[in-house]
């Protein structure tokens, strides 16, 4: 598969620039975790409460992801991605209804016009498979 490519540049805090170029899905998960940490940290500065007596001074601190934490899970999404390319298109349509749209087996088995123990077995069918796949 071919992928666009984008350019990322991160100021450290000597100054220096580092360069990265990473896949536009890349591109668009980082830019998503850095609005999640900005909320969170928006979200613990609302948190913070200070008593005037000086009794209490507490603050929320929600953990970080530090970026070699973020590069391996977007290293697992994109295996994952890539091995859910490989399912058959019955296999791979309700592996994404189920796991990711939230839709129940009968559900599912009522737009494919199947049983929903059909679509129990292909989705059982496809989890080994993808097993075997996020295995290699």
């Amino acid at each position: 598969m071919d992928y666009p490519f984008a350019e990322i540049v991160y100021k450290l805090a000597d100054g220096k620039r580092i360069h990265l170029v990473v896949t536009m899905e890349v591109k668009s998960l980082l830019e998503q975790a850095d609005r999640q940490i900005r909320s969170q940290r928006r979200q613990e500065r609302r948190r913070h409460t200070e008593y005037v007596d000086g009794v209490t001074d507490t603050t929320t601190i929600l953990p970080q992801e530090d970026f070699a934490d973020l590069i391996m899970r977007m290293d697992s999404y994109h295996r994952l991605h890539a091995a859910i390319g490989k399912l058959s298109d019955a296999q791979r349509r309700r592996v994404l209804l189920h796991y990711f749209g939230g839709f129940t087996h009968k559900q599912i088995a009522e737009f494919d016009g199947v049983a929903p123990m059909t679509v129990t077995d292909s989705i059982q069918q496809a989890r080994k498979r993808l097993k075997k796949l996020l295995a290699q």
